[in-house]
């Protein structure tokens, strides 16, 4: 699913925020990067997102060149950010709506997805509030809701335990159980400073450290 070879990022001539990162992850694989704030987890998972530009180095996600990649056509990629992106002014409902009509799917099909996907991460009482309204917690579970909405070959989910409560947490883990569960066959690259989060969704753990592989 992805081979990363040599991978070098950096954003001064001082500091590689990725440095030489070798890795391979395979089909069906579910994988923790661990580090800390400055380790470069969030910039690895930003750039297997296509959203940042390296120096020098191959990416392949499912031998796709990452610089040449169409990702709606050749990957399905699920990214949920550490940094909400989200639309904010619209409502829990219509940032659902949103990902399944641009994809041009049917409004019978898309609103019992968007039902369901409510119901399952109990933000059916908030869908009618605008995000901008809402928690961190409330946009972590709409992100992963959102993330549900369809067939994802590469899901990316960004540290979504920092900054919650031990309960917030505690309900978080559960549904990210139940979304490896549901998405058995499909790669998932997860980022947690806590190592003990990615010990108990069972995931192969990478340290990083400096934006190197420690391990």
């Amino acid at each position: 699913m992805i081979e990363i070879k040599n991978l070098y990022l950096s954003f001064t001539k001082e500091y590689d925020a990725l440095h030489n990162i070798s890795l391979s992850v395979k089909d069906g694989q579910k994988v923790a990067l661990v580090g800390d704030a400055d380790s470069g987890k969030t910039m690895l998972l930003r750039t297997l997102a296509g959203l940042e530009k390296f120096e020098s180095g191959e990416v392949l996600i499912k031998n796709f060149n990452i610089k040449k990649i169409d990702f709606k056509q050749d990957v399905a990629v699920g990214f949920v950010p550490k940094s909400f992106i989200l639309l904010d002014k619209k409502t829990v409902k219509e940032n659902l709506e949103y990902v399944l009509k641009i994809r041009n799917m049917d409004m019978a099909t898309i609103n019992l997805k968007v039902l369901t996907a409510l119901k399952y991460f109990g933000i059916e009482a908030l869908q009618n509030l605008k995000v901008k309204d809402l928690s961190n917690y409330q946009k972590t579970l709409l992100q992963l809701a959102r993330v549900s909405l369809r067939k994802v070959d590469l899901f990316l989910i960004d540290d979504i335990f920092e900054g919650l409560t031990e309960s917030e947490c505690k309900n978080i883990m559960a549904k990210v159980k139940v979304l490896l569960e549901e998405n058995a066959n499909s790669t998932f690259v997860f980022a947690f400073r806590d190592l003990s989060h990615a010990q108990e969704l069972n995931l192969d753990v990478i340290k990083l450290k400096y934006g190197c592989i420690v391990n």
